[in-house]
């Protein structure tokens, strides 16, 4: 018997039923279950609340002790109202105080939970962000549509519409719903897309919603991301799309990437008008983010919590407190985010789901309303004011400050920076020559809005962008010559300059030594008189010879660099002294303006002296 259950007989035995107040029960007992529960069953009132298992019981025997523990009640005092088959848990209804402790004081019970009743949490996100501010001034994305990369969306659900299929009756939200990936003849097999697209519904009251399925069982393929981009785009007029919101991604970038083909295809839908929302990814990354958020295209969103919800784990990390504005632990972020949304908890749809998965259709809806506001603007220009606006937040773990997004004060925004960047930059400390092609650069860059990617080039294209630095170790062009350097900035906003207005520097590269010229060398009694003719630099030109010697030996130095240093200058002859006889060998090399050294012109020589 187990220590409760032996408690229990006591105040049976006792006269159980003299108890009037939680406080007499066991303090054991009580902790299984919170006090409202106990209340109302002190009190005798039927009542219906939740049971769950003990995890030391295997999922295996959880329909046999759930077995066990309904029979020892009497019948007709406790009823099962719900069993969910694949969790530890039951639903059941107690008549009597006797029935519930029958069911509770049980050692494979490991508590007894109220059924609660609760809101939708889109009720703290939505004020988070200003929504509310937004809606009432009438700004609700009507007229728009976006596109939901995801596993479908049931379009039946309230949420939506109630729809008996996309666009019917006039009033359902979502206006298209297809299969790019092999059809799964299922709405949305998962679940996921309904939540995502659902936040978007409730973000973005006047928005339509375009339910593009590209997952199959085991995930999305490229070819089927590309397909739903490339739809969005033949079809953009025709349902006026907004965003692309696109709540997946793989792997992880520490630099904005280039080499993804979706990235590729993002960059035609912003060209197109079409804001291709990404999240950021879920690995709790602090310098890297997932792709395709990583394209340059991209406006990847970071996630924060909406509100306190007190600690929370999840499967890669676990926050030990939360408040609204907190970035949660599993959210990817480096120094080229875009923006943050309220990602934890996110009720939508029918379900309640936590990720920059959630994140992400806030942007996506906030981009529907700034759309539907400011048709005339560009995706830049509709970012920007999210950016510019946003409240500013600095991740602890990185020190990377992201603005969460405002929609109200986006829109009440003057209209955002769309200039590119100006700066400077100086190549080696805007020296005139160097001998190497390695360089360092020194690089500044001013805008409204931030700078934060450049482009280093030696031509005048460019498409590999990465953090902004103010200084870069870079390797100019093979080949002696007149050298270019062109730095290509870009904005928080993504406007990004030209060839013509991106700052250059020049330099020139020798990196060939000079050609030696001839080493003569005229014997007297005291003195071995050198001379020499000149050497030739069709680089930078001549700038000094350097002459060494060795005594006693007739292999000369190896380099100007051994041997003793017996003149540096612009001369073309040099008188040495000797005072005893002695064979010298000498080499004299040419040193050009750029610093080049020449091989050296070498002569041995016997002085007369005695």
């Amino acid at each position: 018997m187990s220590k409760l259950a032996f408690a229990t007989v006591m105040l049976t035995a006792c006269g159980f039923q003299s108890v009037t107040s939680v406080e007499e029960l066991p303090e054991l007992l009580r902790a299984k279950a919170p006090d409202s529960l106990w209340g109302a069953l002190v009190a005798q009132e039927p009542r219906s609340f939740i049971v769950a298992l003990a995890p030391t019981v295997t999922d295996s025997l959880w329909s046999h002790h759930k077995g066990r523990l309904l029979e020892a009640a009497l019948e007709g005092e406790r009823a099962v109202e719900r069993d969910w088959e694949q969790l530890p848990l039951m639903q059941v209804r107690a008549s009597t105080l006797d029935a519930a402790l029958a069911m509770i004081d049980r050692d494979e019970v490991a508590a007894a939970y109220e059924i609660e009743r609760y809101q939708l949490t889109d009720a703290e996100s939505f004020p988070l962000i200003d929504q509310p501010a937004a809606i009432a001034a009438g700004k609700t994305g009507a007229g728009t549509s976006v596109a939901v990369l995801d596993t479908g969306a049931d379009y039946t659900r309230p949420d939506f519409g109630s729809c008996t299929a996309p666009g019917v009756p006039s009033t359902c939200r979502v206006a298209y719903a297809a299969d790019f990936a092999p059809s799964d003849n299922a709405r949305d097999a998962n679940g996921h897309g309904t939540n995502v697209a659902a936040i978007i519904a409730g973000v973005a009251p006047g928005a339509k919603l375009l339910a593009l399925d590209v997952f199959n069982g085991d995930g999305a393929s490229t070819t089927d991301i590309i397909s739903a981009i490339n739809w969005s785009i033949a079809n953009r007029l025709a349902y006026n799309i907004a965003a692309l919101n696109l709540s997946l991604g793989g792997g992880s970038s520490t630099t904005p990437c280039t080499t993804d083909a979706i990235g590729v295809a993002l960059g035609a839908a912003r060209t197109a008008g079409i804001a291709p929302v990404v999240a950021s990814g879920n690995g709790g990354l602090t310098g890297a983010i997932s792709a395709p958020a990583c394209a340059p295209a991209a406006i990847s969103v970071g996630a924060v919590y909406d509100a306190n919800l007190g600690g929370i784990g999840y499967s890669t990390c676990r926050d030990a407190t939360t408040a609204a504005d907190q970035i949660t632990c599993f959210s990817n972020s480096a120094s080229f985010l875009t923006v943050l949304a309220p990602g934890a908890l996110i009720t939508a749809g029918g379900s309640t789901m936590a990720g920059t998965s959630q994140a992400t259709p806030h942007v996506a809806g906030a981009l529907a309303i700034l759309h539907a506001a400011f048709p005339t603007e560009t995706v830049a220009q509709l970012v920007g004011r999210l950016t510019s606006t946003g409240k500013k937040i600095k991740d602890a773990r990185n020190w990377v400050t992201t603005p969460r997004i405002d929609v109200f004060a986006a829109v009440g925004a003057a209209p955002p920076d769309a200039a590119p960047p100006t700066g400077s930059v100086a190549i080696n400390a805007r020296a005139a020559l160097t001998r190497t092609a390695a360089v360092t650069l020194a690089i500044t860059g001013s805008d409204p809005s931030g700078v934060t990617q450049m482009c280093v080039s030696n031509t005048a294209t460019c498409t590999a962008f990465e953090p902004f630095a103010a200084t870069r170790a870079w390797t100019l062009a093979a080949g002696d010559g007149k050298k270019t350097v062109t730095v290509f900035l870009r904005d928080r906003l993504g406007n990004t300059a030209t060839a013509d207005g991106s700052p250059r520097a020049t330099i020139t590269l020798d990196a060939t030594p000079p050609l030696d010229g001839g080493l003569a060398a005229t014997v007297t009694a005291s003195r071995i008189v050198l001379t020499w003719t000149a050497a030739a630099d069709p680089g930078s030109g001549l700038a000094s010879y350097k002459l060494v010697a060795l005594a006693g030996t007739a292999a000369p130095a190896a380099s100007c660099t051994s041997g003793a240093t017996l003149y540096t200058g612009s001369a073309a002859s040099f008188s040495h002294t000797v005072a005893a006889k002695a064979t010298w060998s000498y080499r004299l090399c040419a040193v050009d303006v750029a610093g080049n050294v020449s091989a050296g012109a070498t002569r041995t020589a016997t002085s007369l002296a005695k």
